[in-house]
């Protein structure tokens, strides 16, 4: 009987999924000129009202940080920071506690956050910039002396700084931002030369790591920087094509673009391969968001393959998603 009651509380919490109690949370959704805030449960039994949804034309990336419970919109002219603290599930406040003028073009740009820092990457404009955390309040340009155009860069913390992590078509590695030749500094080549641009970068703080996507003639491969050891695998099936990474440190990571691949925490091999996802999202709630045109899919993490709960349609098509615990 023991027995009996065991497995049916393992099978119900497989079934869930969720954190108990349900982690209180809104999904901004951020595309098509606008920031729309969708309250996290209710996505996940398929209904998808906003709760506010901002005027944000030139929209170019979000990204929000847990830690100074702010965030941040890029646009190609200017950052702009907002006090998360402020939002509910049933009001979201536009109103930003900092704006700073970028002296670059960042069309097609995008953010990534470290530990003490926002870097904002403007890719067309061959410049990146670092701004301190929470508020953007002054712009420093990190260099990128040596690093192709086309790399792609994260912050990587170590040691109280963050350091400048790159992708390049050849390399993966890290140095200090204002120092190409300073330390600590590490740079390790690719098992073999990138066929295109590389695809994406994150940095794994908790763990010391990068993650970088790749494309080569003939697939995706995933590249994984860890103390001073570089491996990489395929991933996304057989075709190479667009990809990008989605990271919680604790929930799990996954690979999408065309179709999507749960790496951690157990390996569910490429599912729903016909499907081009443009947008993707780990939560801390245990849950995938994943975005194709104004469709979203949402999947429960815990099985393996994880197990689609929710197809909610959106009112716009998002290239980037960020999900915002609120009290």
């Amino acid at each position: 009987m023991k027995r009996t009651l065991w497995l049916l509380a393992l099978l119900l919490a497989a079934c869930t999924g969720s954190q108990e109690p349900a982690l209180e949370a809104l999904l901004a959704a951020g595309g098509e000129g606008q920031v729309a805030f969708y309250r996290a449960l209710d996505l996940q039994r398929g209904l998808s009202s906003p709760v506010a949804t901002w005027s944000a034309p030139g929209l170019q990336d979000l990204a929000y940080s847990q830690a100074f419970r702010r965030l941040y919109l890029l646009f190609p002219d200017r950052l702009e920071a907002y006090d998360a603290s402020a939002f509910s599930l049933t009001a979201v406040p536009q109103t930003p506690t900092a704006t700073l003028p970028l002296p670059s073009d960042c069309t097609e740009g995008y953010l990534r956050l470290g530990q003490n820092a926002l870097l904002a990457h403007c890719p067309g404009a061959r410049r990146a910039y670092l701004s301190p955390l929470p508020d953007p309040s002054a712009l420093e340009e990190a260099d990128l002396t040596g690093l192709p155009p086309s790399s792609r860069l994260a912050l990587l913390p170590a040691g109280g700084q963050d350091l400048l992590a790159y992708l390049t078509g050849e390399a993966m590695g890290y140095r200090p931002a204002q120092a190409p030749s300073g330390t600590p500094a590490l740079e390790k080549p690719l098992d073999a030369p990138l066929s295109g641009d590389p695809l994406d970068l994150k940095a794994d703080g908790s763990r010391g790591r990068l993650l970088g996507l790749g494309p080569t003639a003939t697939e995706v491969r995933l590249y994984t920087l860890q103390n001073e050891t570089l491996q990489s695998r395929k991933v996304l099936g057989d075709f190479p094509g667009e990809a990008r990474l989605a990271l919680d440190p604790v929930a799990g990571l996954v690979a999408l673009g065309r179709g999507f691949q749960v790496l951690e925490p157990r390996d569910s091999g490429p599912q729903e391969t016909f499907t081009l996802f443009q947008a993707g999202l780990v939560g801390q709630d245990g849950y995938l968001y994943l975005a194709a045109g104004r469709s979203l899919s949402v999947y429960d993490l815990v099985p393996s393959p994880p197990q689609r709960v929710a197809f909610p349609t959106l009112g716009l098509s998002p290239k980037a998603l960020a999900l915002i615990p609120v009290e």
